[in-house]
């Protein structure tokens, strides 16, 4: 949540924002809740992927930013959040659709 996780939400952001040429958003973090895609290792945990989505969409958009680490792009975790998105949107009982222009880096 990017209203009780600031400062950790706001450096996903700037993390994606390394990545995406069209990232703009990265202070403004609190109207949305971040979704991230951790694998455990054996010294820690490792991000892999992250989507962000608004509490409260006009647009009922289901996804606003995705960024899956240069790393692991092309191994699936795009698509697996991608889908991560609709079944939420379906568990909230509300259709929805990702933002655009949605990137080639998310997949």
């Amino acid at each position: 949540d990017g209203k009780k996780e600031k400062t950790y939400c706001q450096l996903l952001c700037l993390l994606a924002k390394l990545f995406l040429d069209h990232k703009t958003l990265y202070y403004d973090v609190e109207p949305f809740l971040f979704y991230v895609l951790t694998f455990r290792e054996s010294d820690g945990y490792r991000t892999r992927a992250y989507f962000s989505k608004e509490k409260q969409s006009a647009e009922r958009y289901n996804l606003s930013c995705i960024l899956t680490l240069p790393p692991f792009q092309g191994e699936g975790y795009g698509r697996f959040m991608i889908q991560f998105s609709y079944e939420l949107s379906k568990k909230e009982f509300k259709l929805g659709k990702p933002e655009r222009p949605l990137s080639d880096l998310g997949l």
